[in-house]
């Protein structure tokens, strides 16, 4: 879950454009201000929570979770029946960044809460976009995919091996199988009669071929893709589409077709629109699918096994673009990649294993790897800020390792920074400082790990 925050951050910004819409007055072409920002947000919580809690048993609870964001100067709550501003004091005392996106799970007066930042000011391309009456505030949709992580999936059976790292150097042949799948779910969706044994075929040849790979992603596809439904829902309830109606499933289908069509390289991102696709096929046949993921089944599983495969034929010219992304992928990922994982193992340098706990709110991230011969899992591009006793250190776009480990007298998930032999030095007045581009840190000086010389241990 920890890690799983950074690519839904990025996902959502992507699919933000074309998202679903809410009703409201026509809007004459003007800045859009925080305050016109936040009560389009009001606006689309208050008409999709109260029906999102009716939609299914499993999201009852949004009829009590409650929404409050801020800019740093001014405060809102909302939720199923109230959007109104608050006294900043209270949410100042919650310690969270006021940084666009940024969001944290919260109590609010005693009710389930997510908060999340509005930034210093809306951003030019969200403004840009609002300029749509009709469209949604790209917040509304973080905050729904969010607080279904925090307050329904929390109760959730845990799968044992769960990742969803890419194996590195990827491999095209998995990502062919599940694009497949995509593409024939997307048929299923638009009627196509063969669509769900088509795609029941290379759902098994997925199974059988990637079995690793299946275990792996079984949380990741349970946890992503169930939340990507219940976030898709939402919009379509935010726009006042009724459940059930024509316009429902020609919305849906809509919603559907713009992420199906896409080519995915990242077996977690795939997880999304599977189970928005699963989900939706599901309800089409009246199955009562959540509750079953919750008891840790996938969506693609409950929609897949009971379906006797039909031999599906290959798109040729899907099968290039993607083999030639992902070669080009392997490409990218290796420069950033190789002189980390040199300077991870150089016998001079030393590794700085900062806790998890030291991270208040949510971070960015670009690609997740795992490595034969590397321990735990490389993320290439963070951005995220610790907050320390006495110290901060900010990730400025950065590759680190993460880990669960107990070389520190805890067990954590530790973020784990590759340091020169240079950049150990220990400063007169007892610190530690490094500044380069993709590293700030100013912090006391750390402790040796026991049992291992290059580890060294930051107090959180």
């Amino acid at each position: 879950m920890v890690i799983a925050r950074m690519f839904l951050l990025l996902l959502l910004v992507f699919l933000a454009a074309a998202s679903v819409a809410v009703s409201a007055a026509p809007l004459a072409a003007v800045e859009i201000t925080t305050e016109a920002y936040v009560q389009r947000l009001i606006q689309a919580t208050r008409t999709a929570w109260p029906a999102l809690a009716g939609f299914n048993h499993a999201t009852r609870i949004f009829a009590d979770i409650r929404l409050v964001v801020s800019d740093g100067r001014r405060a809102f709550v909302m939720g199923m029946r109230e959007g109104q501003e608050v006294e900043m004091a209270k949410v100042r005392a919650l310690g969270v960044s006021h940084e666009y996106q940024r969001y944290r799970r919260i109590a609010w007066e005693g009710r389930p809460a997510i908060f999340v930042g509005l930034g210093e000011t809306v951003p030019e391309r969200e403004r840009q976009r609002l300029q749509d009456p009709k469209a949604l505030p790209e917040l509304f949709a973080l905050a729904t995919h969010e607080a279904f992580h925090f307050h329904v999936e929390a109760a959730w059976l845990r799968l044992p091996g769960a990742q969803r790292s890419i194996a590195y150097p990827a491999s095209a042949e998995p990502r062919l199988l599940r694009n497949r799948i995509i593409r024939q779910l997307l048929a299923a969706a638009r009627g196509q009669p063969e669509g769900l044994a088509r795609a029941s075929y290379w759902y098994r040849r997925w199974l059988d071929e990637h079995a690793e790979e299946a275990v792996r992603l079984r949380q990741v596809d349970r946890s992503e893709g169930s939340a990507r439904h219940v976030e898709t829902v939402a919009g379509l309830l935010a726009r006042g589409v009724r459940l059930g109606s024509a316009e429902w499933s020609e919305s849906m289908l809509e919603a559907l077709t713009r992420q199906a069509q896409e080519d995915y390289l990242a077996p977690d991102l795939e997880s999304y629109v599977l189970g928005d696709l699963a989900g939706y096929l599901l309800e089409r046949q009246g199955v009562d699918w959540l509750p079953r993921v919750a008891r840790g089944e996938t969506p693609l599983a409950i929609l897949l096994e009971p379906v006797a495969p039909v031999v599906a034929p290959a798109d040729e010219r899907m099968e290039r673009r993607i083999r030639k992304a992902v070669a080009a992928a392997n490409h990218q990922a290796a420069q950033a990649l190789e002189p980390f994982v040199q300077r991870f193992h150089d016998p001079a340098g030393g590794r700085l294993l900062v806790p998890n706990r030291a991270l208040p709110d949510s971070f960015e991230m670009g690609d997740s790897y795992h490595l034969a011969m590397q321990p735990g899992t490389i993320e290439v591009g963070v951005r995220a800020g610790f907050v320390l006793g006495d110290g901060r250190i900010d990730l400025h776009a950065a590759t680190v390792a993460t880990q669960l480990t107990s070389a520190c007298g805890r067990e954590d998930l530790y973020w784990i920074l590759a340091l020169a032999p240079t950049e150990l030095e220990k400063t007169a007045d007892g610190r530690l400082r490094v500044e380069r581009a993709d590293l700030s840190l100013d912090i006391p000086y750390p402790q040796r790990a026991a049992g291992e010389s290059r580890n060294w241990c930051v107090a959180a």
